[in-house]
């Protein structure tokens, strides 16, 4: 029973301490967003800011995920709430209040660049989703909204979607517990042929219209740990 407690205590000890990371890097870095130098690329209109998050914060979002309730992922495009696991292998994580609290606050703060690089005045954005995926996860090619395709509110709603990367991409051979390798964030456009694959890099913003095909392809190596949401038309 001594034992018992005494690891209570200690994993206690070690929530107690992110959390009050999270609120210092939150008080001291909440307005460096906006100066961070953005990268567009005119091919699929994507919107990229590198070092969005700090790689000290992106450890410590990290490291609440992997204390916090996993569960897996669901998907909405036959109309309803289903895992379906042809379609999207990929944990969703629950993480401290904090957490959520921080990067909810740091995307409102960006939602003026947003809007001036995509021309459009957006409404709220949707609960973050914390995601993680591990060897073999994926999500076929989709659109996340604004395509007509599918009856659901999201998809009449949605008009910018947000991931936001928490650790790197490597190569296969490279043999960490803080990287991955394969999970490639790509895009395509059947019209035209035209892909892009965008490399992950801890703290990387990369903002997309939702109406653009992307897709997550499967991992290889590791763990994948990225957050996404999406921001709606203002009403």
């Amino acid at each position: 029973m001594e034992r018992r407690v005494r690891r209570f205590e200690t994993a206690s000890a070690r929530a107690v301490s992110t959390l009050k990371k999270l609120k210092t890097l939150s008080t001291d870095r909440d307005t460096s967003t906006v100066q961070q130098p953005t990268i567009k690329t005119p091919e699929f209109d994507l919107y990229i800011v590198k070092h969005f998050f700090e790689a000290e914060m992106c450890r410590e979002i990290v490291n609440d995920m992997r204390r916090s309730t996993v569960e897996p992922a669901l998907t909405y495009g036959k109309g309803e709430a289903t895992v379906d696991q042809q379609v999207r292998r990929v944990s969703r994580i629950t993480p401290s209040s904090d957490t959520i609290l921080y990067v909810a606050r740091r995307l409102e703060a960006h939602r003026l660049m947003l809007e001036q690089h995509f021309h459009i005045e957006l409404g709220a954005y949707e609960e973050p989703q914390f995601l993680r995926y591990c060897v073999g996860d994926f999500f076929v090619a989709h659109q996340d909204g604004n395509t007509g395709l599918i009856n659901l509110e999201s998809d009449r709603t949605r008009r910018i979607s947000i991931t936001l990367f928490l650790n790197d991409q490597s190569a296969p051979e490279r043999d960490d517990n803080d990287s991955y390798s394969g999970g490639w964030l790509t895009f395509s456009d059947w019209r035209t042929g035209a892909r892009q694959e965008v490399s992950g890099e801890a703290g990387m913003l990369i903002a997309f219209r939702s109406e653009t095909t992307h897709e997550v392809t499967p991992i290889v190596h590791g763990e994948r740990y990225a957050i996404v949401t999406w921001f709606s038309l203002r009403t």
